[in-house]
Order: structure tokens, then sequence, then C-alpha cells
């Protein structure tokens, strides 16, 4: 088993040095194994009432796959099968979730076979130090303070009801709530939070996790320290005005000032908006999360 994983790293690792992790499987699972592939099978279960709920299904079995051999396609096909065909109990907003890393194309096949599609791309890019970019015309950014809770929240709302379309994300009765908590205990005062102004009225926001915060991610990006953008909001009337490249200029600037080497984020693949603006500000896909519904 550790030369097969030995050989998958390996083969990740020619194919995109910027991933890491793929030498292990991580937690705790139901070990799969078949000829030159293994798997760790693992269930999540949220609370509805959870913010977390609300960026997934409430019921997520998720697969972590390595595989290696001559024929990687088939490695993966096999354990697939294996997993695919274990018993769940019957249940609502249950999802199958694999993570593969994007540049590792010679095994998504078996994904694509099976009925998986690709919803969300982990992307990253490399923060170097630099000259503070220019100002956007027309466009202010400052840092967000206590006084805009209610704009945040608003707008950071705004956000999961637009998500909402691509399938995967839910807007539940509690997430306003959990959304207002969530901004007044961690994102204003643990994390960086700023604010677009266009003509005096706030347009859109960003927040970025700092590397202080993102020990949950950072171990899968061969690069340190890491920050994550984890939520980038533009009001539809501001949209294709440079407000969107005034609040990611400001997250780079500052990451870069703070010594962060590495910017990840999620976004969503299905979103015909998504993948060329982060394309177009630097980022490149690291992880494809690939799903499938279940009935």
């Amino acid at each position: 088993m550790d030369d097969l994983i030995k050989g998958h790293a390996a083969r990740v690792r020619a194919a995109d040095p910027l991933v890491a992790g793929q030498d292990e499987l991580h937690g705790k699972g139901e070990w799969l194994e078949v000829r030159d592939a293994v798997g760790l099978a693992s269930t999540d279960r949220l609370d509805p009432d959870s913010l977390q709920a609300a960026w997934s299904p409430l019921v997520v079995h998720r697969l972590q796959a390595r595989v290696a051999g001559p024929d990687p396609e088939a490695a993966l096909g096999a354990v697939l099968d294996r997993w695919l065909a274990r018993r769940r109990p019957d249940g609502p907003e249950q999802a199958l979730s694999v993570s593969w890393p994007s540049r590792d194309t010679a095994p998504v096949k078996a994904l694509v076979l099976r009925g998986f599609m690709p919803v969300a791309a982990v992307a990253a890019r490399r923060i170097l130090p630099h000259t503070p970019a220019a100002p956007v015309p027309d466009v202010a950014v400052r840092r967000a303070n206590q006084d805009d809770l209610d704009v945040v929240t608003g707008m950071y709302r705004r956000l999961i009801d637009y998500d909402a379309q691509f399938g995967w994300v839910t807007a539940r009765a509690s997430t306003t709530e959990r959304l207002r908590e969530s901004v007044a205990k961690e994102v204003l005062p643990l994390e960086w939070c700023w604010l677009a102004e266009v003509a005096g009225r706030v347009a859109g926001c960003v927040i970025v996790q700092p590397p202080t915060r993102t020990r949950w991610i950072s171990s899968s990006v061969n690069a340190a320290p890491v920050a994550y953008l984890g939520t980038m909001y533009v009001e539809p009337a501001a949209r294709g005005h440079g407000v969107g490249v005034a609040l990611t200029d400001a997250a780079h600037d500052h990451a870069a000032a703070e010594g962060v080497t590495s910017m990840v984020l999620h976004h969503a693949l299905p979103n015909p908006l998504s993948t060329p603006f982060w394309a177009r500000r630097g980022y490149r896909p690291l992880f494809t999360q690939w799903i499938r519904h279940l009935p």
C-alpha cells in the first residue's frame, strides 16, 4: 500500500508541484482496497441549523482515493465501483463527493463514466512581493469594521442565494442568523474584510482568512503561508466596472505585505462568470470537486 500511495503522489507531483498532501490518506473511515488503488470512505452529516449546512447537502459521502499502476483510470474506476456498491441509508439531501488534483487528468474519465460532474474548483495563486496595484477609477476600497455588520451580512447572504442556483449550496431557514453571528464573531474581528464603494455606496466585499485560520486547507498546498479568499460578492448593478478587480487587488496587496505566499479559494464551475474572472486574476485550478447527487 505504501508503494501504491508513493506512486500516486509521484504522478500528481509531476503533474502539479503545488499540490500537497497526496502521500497519505487523512482522517477516519472505511478502507477500500483494489488492484492499484486504495480509498478511504467517510460521511459528513451536518446540522441543518449550522452555517456549514448552507454550503453543501446535509449528508455528503466522501471518498479519498490514491491510484497508481499502468492504468490510473481503471484503478480509480475499480475503487469507485467498490465505494458505490456500499449500502447507504435512504434519506434526503445526500450526495457523493470526490476531490481530485485538477492537473492529474489521466484517471478522471472514470468519474465521468460513473455520473460524476465537476461542481467546484480549489484554485490557487502565488502571492509575491510587489508594488501595490494602482487604484481602480471610481472605486474606493476600505477595511470593514463592526459598523458594517449588517452590510457584510447582507452581501454574504446574497452570495449564498446566487450560488444556490448551481446545485450545491442551499440557503436554509437559519442561514442569515448564522451568517450574522459569523461576521460579528469571526470575520470582522479575526479575518481580513474589505468593502468597495462606488459613488459613496457599498458595491461589494471580499473576505480573506489569514494564515492563522487556514490550517484546514493549507496542508493541501505546497507553499506557505497560505491565505484563503472565502467570500467575494459584487452587487449586480456594479458588475463589470472593476469592483471585483479593486477588491482582489486590496486582498492581494495586504496578503503580500503580511508575507503570504499563496492565496487559495473555491469557485463554482457551473457559474459562467467565475472561472474567467479568477483566471484573469491569476488563479488556476488546484483540485476539482466531482459530485453526484443521490436520489
